[in-house]
């Protein structure tokens, strides 16, 4: 056998299992990337369903409140109107207790002067 031949074909041998283990590694990059990249994306997509769902939960608990709101708005209204019904004059004139006052003939009234504290008119 001659040498030469024997380093030749050794030489190809070297050359294409080397080749094919650089094949086999850039492969093997390219897949672990692209499955690295896929569960980000998986996680990414998860996490924005996520903050989705907590975002209509408060929309929703902020609905609710705003109704509750209204309500008691409507609430106070309805109170205030009946608080303006009970203090008015024709309802203070309707009273029991009216009738059982008497009317006051020559009422002494406190007077309030500068520089004086308390003057009555007798």
């Amino acid at each position: 056998m001659n040498s030469r031949k024997i380093m030749t074909n050794n030489l190809k041998s070297n050359f294409f299992s080397k080749r094919k283990s650089d094949k086999e590694k850039l492969n093997f990059s390219i897949t672990s990337t692209y499955i690295t990249m896929l569960s980000f994306i998986s996680i990414l997509l998860l996490y924005y369903v996520w903050i989705l769902n907590v975002n209509a939960t408060k929309g929703d608990n902020i609905r609710q409140l705003e109704i509750e709101k209204r309500n008691l708005l409507i609430e106070k209204e309805l109170l205030d109107v009946k608080i303006a019904e009970l203090e008015s004059l024709s309802t203070i004139l309707q009273e029991d207790d009216l009738e059982d006052m008497e009317k006051v003939t020559d009422p002494d009234y406190l007077v309030i002067k500068e520089g004086v504290k308390y003057v009555y008119n007798y």
